[in-house]
């Protein structure tokens, strides 16, 4: 009896050590306290007179990243950010290797992601999923949107729906035409395979199939690649990515998304419902 109870706590102990080692790996951390006061006082400090474009306040609690242009984040001051801080970004994101890079960074420190004004290109394609929670605070407008120096456009349909998705493809690599389309290159499928919902039908860009309606319907009518970016509705990106991504106030409308787009220098852009 003695040996068989021995053997009972042995295989206990070497299972709780098991279940030590691998749960970790598996269960995501849960996002710190939502606080949106503390999030519009970042953003404030932000605003104000700090250095450009990657600041870092002194008790290291705020990261502040605005790139309107493709100047890169600073790499050594948002390793220093404190465990469970605040990543405050607006603009283009920077260059996609870095921001790919830097995300993976925010979710080991389970950063909250705050955006303000605008956040396009590799900001909206990386740096907002990044880590397990993104505020996006109210006037701000999140957008995808192509490269408009893309070569050649097509679209395909995509498993998941029989609503054909918009792909561009890479322009000529000297005397070779690489027919290589976005969601094929290095690095994004690793990236997006734990931040999405649906990680064997996920193909960048994200969209909606409204979205994709618009899209096809412009292409159709110009014959020309669709140089127009487009929102995802909460609803959407709760469809799409594991994150928890809240809006303080998404727009109700593709009129009052219209308004937000021209405030900051956009033609327009497409409004998710």
């Amino acid at each position: 009896m003695w040996s068989n109870l021995v053997r009972l706590v042995s295989t206990l102990s070497a299972s709780l050590i098991l279940l030590a080692l691998v749960a970790p790996q598996h269960l995501a951390a849960e996002p710190a306290r939502l606080d949106p006061e503390a999030y519009h006082r970042a953003v404030d400090y932000c605003r104000g007179d700090v250095p450009q474009p990657t600041a870092i306040s002194p008790d290291r609690t705020i990261v502040c990243f605005s790139a309107q242009t493709e100047l890169d984040v600073d790499v050594s001051k948002v390793s220093q950010l404190a465990q469970d801080g605040l990543f405050v970004l607006r603009g283009y994101g920077g260059k996609r290797d870095t921001a790919m890079s830097v995300s993976d960074l925010l979710r080991s420190r389970n950063a909250t992601v705050v955006v303000f004004d605008t956040c396009i290109y590799q900001c909206a394609d990386y740096y907002f999923v990044a880590s397990a929670r993104t505020y996006v605070v109210k006037g701000t407008i999140v957008v995808w949107q192509h490269a408009l120096s893309d070569c050649q456009v097509t679209f395909r349909e995509p498993h998941e729906s029989s609503i054909p998705k918009l792909w561009r493809a890479e322009c000529p690599d000297g005397d070779r035409w690489r027919l290589v389309f976005a969601s094929d290159a290095s690095g994004l499928k690793r990236f997006y395979a734990d931040r999405v919902v649906d990680r064997d039908h996920f193909r960048p860009l994200p969209d909606s199939e409204y979205v994709r309606k618009r899209l096809k319907r412009l292409y159709d009518q110009t014959g020309q690649f669709p140089g127009i970016g487009w929102m995802l509705s909460p609803t959407s990106l709760k469809r799409l990515f594991k994150a928890e991504i809240i809006y303080e106030a998404y727009p109700e409308s593709q009129e009052e998304a219209t308004a937000l787009a021209r405030r900051f220098g956009a033609r327009d852009v497409i409004y998710d419902p």
